[in-house]
């Protein structure tokens, strides 16, 4: 189970004073997340069970979603305890949840789902099956909507930009806990001796300094952790980070900063004798870069700048915009439900403020990368197409679009220019 820091923080607020610890805060996190990634196709099973349609009572249908997810979707929970439990979370209609989610638990085969039948049946792991109440759309995209709980224009919208094999690839990752990358700071032996004496369980990624983690123990309650040796970050995040050209003894800004794990790659580029100023118009989001400055001890490198005005342009620049966050579908599970077709003209018009602001400041001859999570062409080559056209002295050297694979990364876009005299 992935436990996102910020989440989890969030998480761990609202079940204050409840005794929810460990493993159990670790279920709850999971269920929380795993029903808001879920959601549409959890509604698409209750609705062919119960015949009368999902119930208007919004207690009841959370119950509803929440007892299916752990049928369908969580192999630890018994299907007994899992109606049990779910049955006694509700103050009216337990009859009814009962015998909806008896049903629900009456279709799950003990037989490996038969790939020729994508619309009526669901793969439960390698021996095991649900099926369908009701078949699925025998459109792709539509299919893929509902079985990865997507709006149908935004899948629709994938499709059109990026063709049906890369929808497919983010539709699985958007319904797919993510993992979580933890970026050394220190040897990596060394951290991942330090990590598995307690109890976290990580593998190497590649060459680098890259770990995945497996399980185990949360690896932010470790020492390891409150050390500064590593910071929490996705390989596609930090390639966007690590793609300004950056000298040792370099100045470069990060705008739009927090919570600057981004920062902290920039600053292991320009070293002890380089500075980066870190920036985010948000208060909060601010203290929130200081505070992982402090842990990550890079308080001589990184300087937290209250007021974007005083700064002055720099040998490289790092743009990383506020985005639809398309590609990070699963991690930030409530993009599906808040996102709308019109969010993205007037993304694209604050990116584009941004990255004018964020030309302004790189000096001639410096560089600049300008980043997103999103996979939208509006918010990534457009954005960068108007400012070529806007900037004569801007000289686009490349640009990268990463689309989303389950268990492997997050989606993201980032584009290197440069300014010439």
């Amino acid at each position: 189970m992935a436990l996102h820091k910020d989440s989890s923080r969030r998480l761990r607020a609202a079940l204050e004073g409840r005794g929810v610890e460990g493993r159990e805060f670790a279920l709850a996190y999971e269920l929380a997340h795993g029903v808001a990634r879920r959601e549409r196709l959890l509604d698409h099973v209750l609705a062919g069970v119960a015949h009368r349609g999902l119930p208007k009572d919004p207690e009841l249908l959370v119950a509803l979603r929440l007892g299916a997810y752990q049928l369908i979707f969580t192999s630890g929970v018994p299907a007994h305890a899992a109606v049990h439990e779910t049955v006694a979370l509700v103050r009216h209609n337990k009859g009814f949840c009962n015998a909806v989610l008896r049903r629900i638990a009456g279709m799950i085969r003990e037989r490996p789902a038969d790939p020729s039948q994508p619309r009526h049946q669901l793969p439960m792991g390698a021996n095991r099956s649900f099926e369908l109440p009701s078949p699925l759309s025998g459109d792709v995209v539509e299919q893929l909507a509902v079985l990865h709980s997507l709006p149908d224009w935004l899948a629709r919208r994938v499709n059109d930009q990026h063709g049906s094999d890369a929808l497919a690839q983010l539709a699985s990752a958007a319904s797919a806990t993510p993992p979580v990358h933890l970026r050394s700071r220190v040897s990596v032996d060394d951290l991942v001796a330090s990590l598995q004496a307690e109890d976290v369980e990580v593998e190497r990624v590649g060459d680098g300094p890259l770990l995945r983690w497996r399980g185990g123990a949360s690896p932010f309650g470790v020492s390891a952790f409150h050390e500064g040796a590593f910071v929490a970050q996705d390989p596609t995040a930090a390639s966007a980070a690590a793609a300004l050209p950056c000298r040792a003894g370099d100045t470069v800004i990060d705008l739009c900063a927090a919570p600057g794990t981004k920062t902290a790659v920039l600053a292991g580029l320009v070293g002890e004798r380089g500075k980066v100023f870190a920036s985010d118009p948000d208060d909060v989001r601010r203290a929130r870069i200081a505070e992982n400055v402090s842990r990550l001890r890079l308080e001589r490198v990184v300087e937290v700048v209250d007021d974007e005005a005083m700064l002055k342009p720099a040998d490289g620049v790092l743009a990383d915009v506020p985005c639809s966050n398309t590609g990070v579908l699963g991690r930030r599970v409530e993009v599906r439900r808040r996102l709308t077709p019109e969010d993205f003209a007037a993304l694209a018009g604050l990116q584009r403020q941004i990255l004018d602001r964020a030309i302004s400041l790189t000096r001639v001859g410096g560089y600049l990368v300008y980043s997103t999570c999103s996979v939208d062409r509006d918010e990534n080559e457009d954005v960068v197409a108007s400012a070529l056209v806007a900037h004569s002295d801007l000289e686009l050297i490349k640009q990268r679009l990463t689309m989303p694979m389950q268990g492997q990364c997050d989606g993201g876009f980032y584009a290197l220019m440069r300014r010439v005299s």
